[in-house]
């Protein structure tokens, strides 16, 4: 009998790197392995590895520790070196879609294209202001030598990398169960990103994804280091939560002026700092028209995790199941 297909979704940042070993029999996803492993000062830094040899032993540790069994792999990335542009392109064949948007990206992108690894997803068709059919697009464009670097490192580790994938793409895939049919965002924040999007299904409306603004980086910093040792101060957390209310606010306003007739019915809050429900509840009473909540991702799924875990692990997850889906 042939051995059921295993794919790992992978995703590292400056602080951990974080697995989820996933397969799928009979339609049903169950997890094999799951878990995560800090990494020091310095071994990742804007989305590139510092220290190589710190980074192999902490990963490999992590794949030991952890029990997981396949070496195929799924990469998601998030961080400044992840460019995300929402543009629109005159409708064509299917076919010809493709050559059109990457020789046309420069328009979109602020870096040399010839630096990056350009994908697109179709997230709408429409009509311009001259009533022309269009097609809107979601480019995601990665520096090259950053995930060069990344895909070296884990083939070093005896792991082949089948894809690499947007992690702010991957979380959506997570919200799909709750959201329904509702126009909703997805405010994700990283210790050096924030993204924010409006979705409906399959339809992607705005995009937005900024770097954490300087004035506030050594606060969100404190508040991802508080999930190790619990320790956060009301001050770091006011200053992370008014930030975070501000970017949302403006965020939302320019959604409502572009689109009036289809307003933003929730917002999804989610990250892994520390006392995340509480910044929640700070961007709520700012945006106070939209409900602001911590989603349960895969709500109705039973991946025989702790709901908590889930969350925690739901853009690895979401990486894997779109591999195994595939």
């Amino acid at each position: 009998m042939a051995k059921n297909k295993s794919i790992i979704g992978f995703e590292a940042d400056t602080t951990e790197i974080r697995a989820v070993e996933l397969t799928r029999v009979n339609g049903v996803y169950q997890v094999l392995a799951c878990g995560k492993i800090p990494l020091g000062d310095g071994v990742v830094e804007e989305g590139f590895v510092r220290d190589a040899d710190a980074f192999s032993t902490a990963l490999a540790e992590l794949l030991q520790n952890g029990n997981f069994k396949s070496s195929d792999v799924v990469v998601g990335v998030n961080n400044e070196n992840v460019i995300m542009r929402y543009a629109s392109f005159p409708k064509i064949a299917d076919d010809k879609l493709r050559n059109m948007v990457l020789l046309q990206a420069q328009e979109f992108i602020p870096i040399p294209v010839q630096e990056m690894e350009i994908d697109y997803v179709v997230a709408g068709e429409g009509v311009n202001d001259e009533d022309q059919p269009v097609v809107y697009v979601l480019l995601v464009a990665a520096r090259r030598n950053m995930l060069e670097q990344l895909i070296t490192l884990l083939n070093a580790s005896k792991l082949q990398v089948l894809d690499i994938d947007s992690s702010v793409l991957s979380l959506c895939r997570g919200l799909a169960p709750i959201a329904g049919d509702k126009k909703y965002a997805l405010l994700n924040l990283t210790d050096d990103m924030l993204n924010f999007m409006v979705i409906r299904g399959n339809e992607i409306s705005m995009v937005r994804s900024i770097a954490i603004p300087d004035r506030t980086q050594d606060a969100v910093e404190e508040l991802f280091k508080s999930t190790a040792n619990g320790a956060i101060s009301d001050s770091v957390l006011s200053e992370v939560g008014s930030m975070l209310a501000s970017e949302t606010s403006s965020s939302v306003s320019y959604y409502a002026m572009q689109n009036m007739e289809e307003p933003i019915e929730s917002i999804y809050f989610v990250s892994g700092a520390g006392r995340a429900d509480e910044l929640a509840k700070m961007i709520a009473e700012t945006i106070y028209t939209i409900p602001v909540e911590a989603p349960r991702f895969y709500e109705g799924m039973n991946l025989g995790l702790d709901p908590l875990v889930v969350k925690e692990f739901a853009g690895c997850i979401g990486l894997a199941m779109q591999a195994l889906e595939g």
